[in-house]
């Protein structure tokens, strides 16, 4: 849904707004599933936001977080969602300078932030919630947790910069030493 919300090819308003119905949806559910499996109520709207998500990057590209994600799952055998949040919070602190308004349009979806906030100080707590949802969900935070190890990263950064057609989504350039250096703040 971030990645539908932001994407530099394909924006359009469809896509914008079931994005931020999916972002509502996940961020209201998300804990309630976790400490309480067997709502089903939560687990609805999980699937819902899931499924709303799905269909907003599908009318508006993936970008740098998948293209990231790619290299994890497929060399290391990561589960795809685990692989996403593992870069999530990074590719967005790097996304930032182009997508500060976004981010801070994201933080009001989510009632983010305090009153009288301006723009940045929105993004940055757009960007600091992402950061605290696998910790508090009990997921992994880190590359060498799911059994990366330092020296992978530069084949990791290599193979990331193959994932083209995602990259082109992104709403900021990204190469190859940055690609690395992302993959560095995530170990």
């Amino acid at each position: 849904a971030i990645e539908a919300y932001t994407s530099k090819r394909l924006k359009n308003p469809y896509a914008d707004f079931l994005a931020c119905e999916a972002l509502r949806l996940l961020a209201a559910n998300l804990h309630t599933v976790c400490q309480e499996p067997g709502n089903r109520e939560a687990r609805q709207a999980m699937m819902l936001g899931s499924c709303m998500a799905g269909q907003a990057f599908a009318n508006a590209p993936v970008g740098a977080v998948h293209a990231l994600a790619y290299p994890i799952g497929g060399i290391f055998h990561v589960p795809h969602g685990l692989s996403n949040s593992l870069v999530l919070p990074h590719v967005l602190r790097f996304n930032l300078p182009a997508a500060e308004q976004q981010y801070a349009e994201l933080a009001q979806v989510l009632k983010l932030g305090h009153h009288g906030d301006n723009t940045e100080q929105l993004a940055q707590a757009f960007i600091d919630y992402t950061a605290t949802l696998s910790p508090s969900t009990g997921l992994p935070v880190g590359l060498r947790e799911v059994g990366i190890g330092e020296n992978d990263l530069p084949v990791m950064a290599s193979a990331a910069m193959l994932q083209t057609r995602l990259l082109s989504n992104n709403p900021r350039d990204v190469n190859e030493a940055q690609a690395l250096a992302i993959y560095q703040a995530a170990y």
